[in-house]
């Protein structure tokens, strides 16, 4: 059976909710539950390849930083070397037996620059005595919100406070939890709290996105130039903010750009779309939703990601490909507008297929979603469940996450 190897990464946030590192999340076995198992140097190793050689940091991360689980023969081995401290964190495991050789290779990578957090910390004195060698070093202390009552996770707060130490919650899955872990003064969060809407019954989305969503999805079926300037001269609207747009350019100050079709012409077929997307998420009902938030770029890139997989199973198929790529934008809409699917799908560009993939994750096209949602919550048996259903190989699953990074960090 092919050895199942995919790089996949999780946002961590700042106290304002916007992106400040990832951490980089690996699997090698379409079985395993936790994200190093039989050789954890030669799994944390590939990771490291893929990101250095194959994918590269500036691609995955941008400039932000990047936490990676280090276990204690990581440490011992020297793995991380070669690494540069200014993006990587070294994430100490939860089952670390510290004794005076951890402590000195934890002082080793203090002495290079890297900083060091301590992951799934449980506030209790076990954890507290057991992990006390490496508080001088630690800058990060993660604590997950399930694992740690309300009363753990506020005392936790004061006592690493007081220690200069930074507080990551995890597992936060809801607005509600979010600030209750920043009331309590904790310093980062991850989880898919930001995926989460909190539903206003009712409530749609406007004409002008129902259009501009319907805009984009011709776009992804690769349109003439004909084709498109019909469509955008239809939309009065539309088309009045797209000739201001190019002619607010300073390269146009000297010709005047009078025609849908010459603005299309100088804007280019693919900064078309990528104005779509921007006018998109500046539409009034999506609230303030800045292109640098969690759910801006998990919206793109789940786009971008299921269209990735649509051309790798049917490339041919430019209308399946464009309909992927609605569906993963569609998918995450209720979060963006705060109101239940069933609510904007009225007035979305979709047909019975798309809706059934939607609400029901059914047909191919749900087959995506099903592996999207799978990727993005880092369950390794139902990743291996969906490439297997859809025919993909995991080569092809390690290239649609890979273009779909790429491409929103673009």
């Amino acid at each position: 059976m092919e050895s199942l190897a995919y790089l996949a990464r999780q946002p961590i946030l700042d106290r304002d909710g916007k992106i400040y590192a990832y951490e980089l999340l690996f699997r090698d076995s379409p079985t395993s539950d936790t994200a190093i198992i039989a050789s954890d140097v030669l799994a944390t190793a590939q990771v490291l390849e893929n990101v250095l050689n194959n994918i590269g940091i500036q691609r995955l991360i941008g400039n932000n930083k990047a936490f990676v689980n280090c276990s204690r023969n990581m440490l011992l081995d020297n793995l991380f070397g070669l690494l540069n401290p200014k993006y990587f964190v070294l994430e100490v495991l939860e089952d670390v037996e510290v004794d005076d050789a951890v402590v000195k290779a934890i002082q080793r990578y203090k002495s290079l620059g890297f900083e060091i957090a301590l992951d799934d910390f449980i506030f209790n004195d076990e954890f507290i005595q057991r992990f006390k060698p490496l508080f001088p070093y630690v800058n990060y202390v993660k604590m997950d919100v399930v694992d740690n009552s309300l009363e753990a996770m506020t005392k936790a707060a004061g006592f690493f406070q007081v220690l200069g130490i930074k507080l990551l919650a995890e597992k936060v899955e809801d607005e509600a939890t979010f600030k209750r872990c920043q009331d309590a003064g904790y310093d980062y969060f991850q989880g898919f709290f930001f995926a989460k809407p909190e539903l206003v019954t009712g409530r749609k989305i406007d004409a002008t996105s129902a259009t501009i969503l319907q805009l984009i999805l011709l776009l992804r079926s690769r349109p003439s130039l004909e084709d498109l300037c019909e469509s955008l001269s239809k939309n009065t609207d539309i088309a009045t903010n797209l000739l201001r747009f190019v002619n607010s350019n300073s390269d146009t100050k000297h010709s005047q750009i009078e025609t849908v079709k010459d603005a299309i012409v100088w804007v280019g077929m693919r900064n078309i779309h990528e104005w779509l997307m921007l006018m998109l998420y500046a539409r009034p009902e999506m609230g303030m939703t800045p292109q640098a938030s969690p759910l801006f770029q998990n919206v793109s890139q789940r786009a971008k990601f299921l269209e990735t997989l649509a051309r790798e199973m049917d490339g041919q198929n430019d209308s399946f490909c464009a309909k992927a790529f609605m569906v993963g934008l569609l998918s995450r809409m209720d979060a963006l507008v705060r109101a239940p699917l069933e609510t904007i799908l009225p007035d979305a560009p979709t047909d019975d297929e798309m809706q059934e993939a939607l609400l029901n994750r059914t047909g191919r096209l749900g087959q995506l979603l099903q592996l999207a949602d799978a990727v993005e919550l880092d369950d390794s048996q139902a990743i291996h469940s969906a490439i297997m259903d859809l025919g993909l190989t995991a080569t092809q699953l390690k290239y649609c996450i890979t273009e779909s990074y790429s491409w929103t960090n673009n």
